[in-house]
This record gives structure tokens, C-alpha cells and sequence, in this order.
């Protein structure tokens, strides 16, 4: 057994078919199936189950599937510390991202201090699949607004509250809502919403804050896109429950922030990072950067409730 074994039996893993992987590997195809066949005899146990032409992986496949990842996640950890060791002056920073709207203009302001570090940036639908992302080492930091949780598999996860914002009620500005200071739950009970899907962090809070006030959110129209939302809300189309931060960047013409009158109508921003995985440099110089860089904005929010 050697390491293009077990590449190759993750690649068939992956792909569920052999054909296909062995095009990839550029191998003959029973090559190939002789390389997982002998894995297998190695192992003393079959990894995949045949389902005419698609190969599933079995129970012991996924166990060995979830070690081989930890295996090759940890050689390119030992390449990164290597490169590190030897004075590379280049940094990659990998980030994952629940919404772009998240402490905006933060990578800019990186940046234009740290400009020979490289950024790749993911923004990733939900916390379970940006979960699923830093666990397999897919990204170095994820930014999400909501903890991750890896339940029963021995993955620990570190996390710094970066910042707290407030949820607000947008609506357009000659709906009956519009004139009023703030609002009530009860007041926006039977509003009909433009809302972010159900993956969003934005919505898991808010749909189980209403839920808990006895009723469930009427939603007309999902959408990732922020700007999206905006526009549905300023034709009449629905409300929406946004963050405050989003009305730092966005258009307002026609549209009324309301504050929300429920102390559990807020999210908290939080940085995490798997704590048993190598941190380069340029990751942990980020680190310190973002919750300099929250700081900062939250003072500056506090000056902005104050003026």
C-alpha cells in the first residue's frame, strides 16, 4: 500500500464510479480495480458496496474514506509549516465565508497593510457545509454567524466572538409600519417576508426567535442575495429581517430600518479554526487583524447610536 493507493481509492470514493476515476488517474481501468481490490484484501474487509455500475462506499469504506482525508489534510499541513520553516515570504490565507455582508470591506483594509499575502475566499450557502469545509481543511478560518458544531466525531473547533449586531425590520417607505419608532413581534405576525433560506444563519435565528413568539414566518420569496431582497422589499413584495450591518453598504432610497423590539433578535459574529490543525503564519496574523478590526467597528457603531 503506498499513497497513490489510497488516492486512487478516494477518487473512486468520491466519484462512485470506476470508469470515470480512471480517467482521472490516467490508468487502465482494471488497474485500477485491482488496486482497490487489493486494498481491500489488505484491509480484510470490502469498502464499497456495487450497485450495477456505481460503486457506494460501505461503512468500513467511510471509515477509512474519513482517515485517508486526515492522512493527506495533515501531509499538506506538514508542507505548509515546511514552506513556512523556510523563510517563504508569500502567505495563503483560505476563508469561508456565511454571507459577503459580514464586517464589510474587512479583506480591502487587510490588504492594503498585508498586500503580499493571497487570499481565496469561499462564501459557502450554510454553517453545515462550511462546517463540513473546516473540518476537511478545505479553508484555514470560517466567518459565520452562527457556532459550528461537529457532534460525537472527536473535531474541536476554536472560535472568537468577532461581534454582536442587532436584527432589523426592513420595509418600504409608505408601508402602514413605516411611521412607527420600532416594532413588535406581533406587530409584523402576519407580514408576509422576503427572507433568506433556510441554510442562512440570518434565518435560523430569526425563524426560531418567532417560532418561540408563537407564530411562523409567511415567506413569500427566499434568496441568497442581499441586494436581491432589498429590491423585492422596496416593490411591495414583502418585509425583511436583516442585520444591521447589511444598511452600511445598501441602497436605502425607498426603504425604512426598524428596530426590533426583542432582545434575542441579534446575531453574533464569531471567527473559528480547527484547534488541533497547523495555523500558518499569515492565518494567524489574520486572526489578530479581524478582532482588532471588529473592535473598531463596534466602537464605531457605538459613536454612530450616540451622534
Amino acid at each position: 500500500m503506498n499513497f497513490s493507493h489510497l488516492q486512487a481509492f478516494q477518487l473512486v470514493a468520491e466519484l462512485g464510479n470506476m470508469t470515470r476515476a480512471a480517467e482521472q488517474l490516467n490508468v487502465a481501468q482494471p488497474a485500477l480495480s485491482k488496486t482497490i481490490a487489493n486494498l481491500e484484501q489488505q484491509f480484510g474487509v470490502p469498502l464499497f458496496d456495487r450497485r450495477g455500475r456505481r460503486l457506494e462506499l460501505n461503512p468500513c469504506g467511510e471509515v477509512l474514506l474519513k482517515r485517508v482525508k486526515a492522512i493527506f489534510n495533515e501531509l499538506e499541513q506538514a508542507k505548509q509549516e515546511l514552506a513556512d520553516m523556510a523563510g517563504d515570504d508569500t502567505g495563503h490565507v483560505t476563508v469561508g465565508v456565511t454571507t459577503s455582508q459580514i464586517l464589510p470591506n474587512l479583506f480591502a483594509n487587510y490588504l492594503s497593510q498585508h498586500p503580499e499575502i493571497k487570499f481565496r475566499l469561499f462564501q459557502v450557502a450554510g454553517r453545515y457545509e462550511i462546517a463540513n469545509q473546516l473540518r476537511d481543511g478545505v479553508v484555514d478560518l470560517c466567518i459565520t454567524s452562527l457556532p459550528l458544531e461537529y457532534p460525537s466525531d472527536g473535531n474541536s473547533v476554536a472560535s472568537q466572538t468577532l461581534m454582536s449586531e442587532k436584527i432589523c425590520l426592513a420595509v418600504r417607505d409608505d408601508h402602514p409600519l413605516a411611521q412607527q419608532a420600532s416594532v413588535t413581534l406581533d406587530d409584523i405576525a402576519q407580514e408576509k417576508f422576503v427572507s433568506y433560506p433556510r441554510e442562512d444563519g440570518i434565518r435560523e435565528i430569526t425563524d426560531r426567535v418567532c417560532l418561540q413568539a408563537g407564530f411562523r414566518p409567511n415567506v413569500v420569496f427566499e434568496s441568497f442575495d442581499s441586494s436581491v431582497i432589498a429590491h423585492l422589499v422596496r416593490d411591495g413584495v414583502g418585509v425583511a429581517l436583516m442585520p444591521e450591518s447589511w444598511w452600511q453598504g445598501a441602497p436605502r432610497e425607498h426603504l425604512v430600518k426598524l428596530p426590533i423590539n426583542h432582545d434575542a433578535m441579534q446575531r453574533t459574529i464569531l471567527l473559528s479554526w480547527m484547534e488541533n490543525r497547523y495555523l500558518s503564519p499569515a492565518a494567524r496574523n489574520f486572526c489578530e487583524f479581524i478582532g482588532e478590526y471588529a473592535k473598531l467597528m463596534e466602537r464605531d457603531a457605538r459613536l454612530g447610536e450616540l451622534s
